[in-house]
């Protein structure tokens, strides 16, 4: 397969190894790092359930807004009128057949 002239020739390291003392620093500075990253996410998620709770999402609007109930109706842009602004009589919702004429039509 391959020759023993094209190996690597060099010596290697052996692993480090800490000492007790370096092993009880690292271990107390991953625990304050994961209290800290565990205190940020109950932060966020206390925040966000907060947030949720108080803005009204059957209004379509998925996302907190704080100025939620106090929006008043946008104006139109500088010589646009009501007319133009409303959509195309083609655009209006189809109506549904009464409920009573649905029931007699398979008969």
């Amino acid at each position: 397969m391959s020759e023993q002239d094209g190996k690597y020739k060099g010596q290697f390291q052996a692993a480090y190894v800490p000492d007790p003392e370096e092993l009880k620093a690292r271990k107390s500075r991953n625990l304050w790092l994961g209290l800290a990253l565990a205190g940020f996410v109950i932060l966020v998620g206390i925040v966000t359930f907060i947030r949720l709770s108080s803005s009204d999402l059957s209004k379509g609007a998925f996302y907190y807004d704080p100025q939620d109930g106090q929006r008043e109706a946008q104006e139109l842009p500088p010589g646009m009128t009501e007319d133009m602004a409303a959509p195309p009589p083609n655009l209006t919702p189809i109506e549904e057949a009464p409920a009573e004429e649905a029931e007699e039509a398979p008969e």
